[in-house]
């Protein structure tokens, strides 16, 4: 299908690894951009009186809670001296060397927004845009396209609460996606609504320059918290094959419970989750403990009313606070890409009416999180959480969609088959997940990655990675690092470096462990027994 166009809608990381795919498989990429630069919400933007509503950015401080082991593309591995877990200057760095490396740039249009893409009657798409010229009015124009891949993220149309008394409150209110660091905050008594990661690194960061942080744990209680490092050891290293296939969820459990205690101490009881560990979204925080500690930061449960008198606040406890400077709302965003029309992310008046009022605007209705089952020819990249860094999830997505337009691999199956899979994961979430409308686009990292992988032809079955590379990068594979790269080491578009980059990413991480993992120890001393143990699961061998 030499000279097939594909429409690519964002420029972020998930599209210029689509863009790169494209490339790979000797398809057209087209990549439409909005802003003037790539990178999405990692290219840090200031909010100023010239951009007061600017693109999703990350705030100043912000750190990654995947180590960069993980987060790494994976025929492309980020510098192996660089810090485990990478500030934004070097996300931004690493984004910037990705597109110079594999010259993404010719085929991005800047400063253009799609404005509509709308499928004809040949199942191709008609993709209208305008863009921003210097010194010109905008310039409207459609476009033909083979297929569309989109890539805009789910970080734009914040996500408000809906409280009482939010219009008559004297104080600020603002939303975290505003936020960008403390300077303007000092001396303050501000209020955080919303436990989760962001929510967590706002109240943690102001609680060094303001009067007093409080923290809206909405539930009442707050989420399980994993420091980034335990025992020495960063948190997320702990993810191998064998950890993740083999040892079972209840040992999982207990294990990463303990290590968190024995790493920050107890949660206070009336604040630990009520949820088993894994249920529930996590929240990766290092110094919260120590904060909650101190008295910095304390925490409040959901809001009931916000009052003009004293900039006052009740909460549903029956307890209240006055005197709040600001109200900060890290409260997440809704799934809206205005661009489509609702039923292409949604599935459709009957699913609507099936599904819509439990999930409401979270509905996502997507085989293998991607395909909407009665559109052809479109796929949505990186609309997934849970499955650890995005970059590798949007990558192997970017295969798999390529492998289909080209025919590598077998086509999609019916939308009636698509829909049974779809209510397949839906009820999954519903027996696992405490809150099932909050997992609807949730994955398990390396499964995700691993279902994806059998289809392309990249998986690392065990017979050929002995046979190519031997036992003992088999068991490094196994038991070690769970990096992308290792899908780099089979089947069509493998890398020659690959084994190479497993093999000093595996190095330089055990160099910077104080302890070295007990699991590969011990199970790798006896990794003939464990071969006839992995051999008779299916699933794994």
């Amino acid at each position: 299908m030499e000279g097939t166009r594909i429409a690519i809608i964002g420029a972020g990381t998930s599209g210029l690894t689509a863009i790169k795919q494209c490339l790979d498989d000797g398809l057209v990429p087209i990549c439409f951009e909005k802003s003037n630069f790539i990178g999405g919400l990692w290219r840090y933007q200031e909010v100023d009186k010239d951009n007061k509503d600017p693109h999703s950015s990350i705030y100043k401080s912000i750190r990654t809670n995947t180590c960069k082991e993980l987060m790494s593309f994976s025929d492309f591995p980020i510098p192996v001296d660089w810090s485990t877990y990478l500030d934004y200057v070097h996300v931004e760095k690493y984004i910037d060397m990705y597109a110079e490396n594999f010259n993404l740039l010719p085929h991005i249009k800047f400063n253009t927004t799609v404005l509509k893409a709308s499928i004809l009657t040949d199942k191709r798409w008609k993709v209208r845009y305008v863009t921003r010229g210097k010194g010109r009015e905008e310039e409207e124009r459609e476009e033909i396209f083979d297929y569309v891949m989109v890539c805009s993220g789910h970080h734009h149309h914040h996500r408000w609460p809906k409280y009482k008394g939010m219009d008559v409150f004297g104080g600020e209110q603002m939303h975290s996606h505003f936020y960008r660091q403390p300077t303007n905050f000092e001396n303050k008594r501000i209020l955080v609504v919303g436990s989760g990661n962001s929510g967590m690194d706002i109240a943690v960061e102001l609680s060094h320059v303001a009067s007093q942080v409080y923290l809206s744990a909405r539930k009442g209680r707050l989420p399980w918290i994993y420091p980034l490092f335990l025992n020495g050891k960063a948190y997320d290293h702990r993810l191998s094959r064998f950890s993740t296939y083999i040892i079972p969820l209840s040992i999982k459990r207990k294990r990463m419970e303990n290590a968190i205690v024995k790493e920050k101490g107890p949660f206070p009881p009336h604040l630990k989750p009520n949820e088993p560990l894994y249920t529930s979204l996590a929240a990766i925080n290092s110094e919260i403990f120590e904060r909650l500690l101190d008295g910095k930061i304390i925490v409040k449960p959901n809001i009931k009313e916000l009052k003009s008198e004293n900039n006052k606040i009740e909460f549903v406890d029956g307890t209240s606070l006055e005197n709040i400077d600001v109200v900060i709302y890290s409260t997440g965003y809704d799934l809206k890409f205005p661009f489509l029309n609702r039923d292409i992310i949604t599935g459709g008046d009957e699913i609507e009416k099936e599904y819509g009022k439990d999930y409401k605007d979270d509905l996502v209705w997507m085989h293998k999180l991607m395909f909407p089952p009665r559109y052809p020819n479109i796929a949505f990249l990186g609309l997934v959480v849970g499955a650890g860094a995005i970059f590798p999830v949007s990558e192997m997505q970017a295969r798999y969609i390529t492998s289909q337009i080209k025919g590598f691999i077998k086509p999609l199956p019916s939308p009636a088959e698509m829909d049974q899979c779809i209510r397949d994961r839906y009820e999954r979430n519903r027996k696992f997940y405490v809150n099932p409308p909050r997992h609807t686009i949730q994955a398990k990292p390396l499964l995700y990655l691993d279902e994806l992988s059998k289809d392309i032809g990249c998986y690392p079955y065990s017979f050929e990675i002995i046979k190519k590379f031997g036992f003992g990068f088999w068991k490094l594979i196994n038991f070690g690092l769970a990096t992308p790269i290792q899908f780099r080491l089979l089947g069509r578009n493998s890398w020659e470096g690959s084994k190479e980059a497993i093999l000093l990413y595996n190095k330089c991480a055990a160099g910077n462990n104080t302890k070295k993992h007990k699991d590969y120890i011990f199970w790798v001393s006896f990794s003939t027994i464990t071969i006839a143990l992995l051999a008779s699961i299916k699933n794994y061998w």
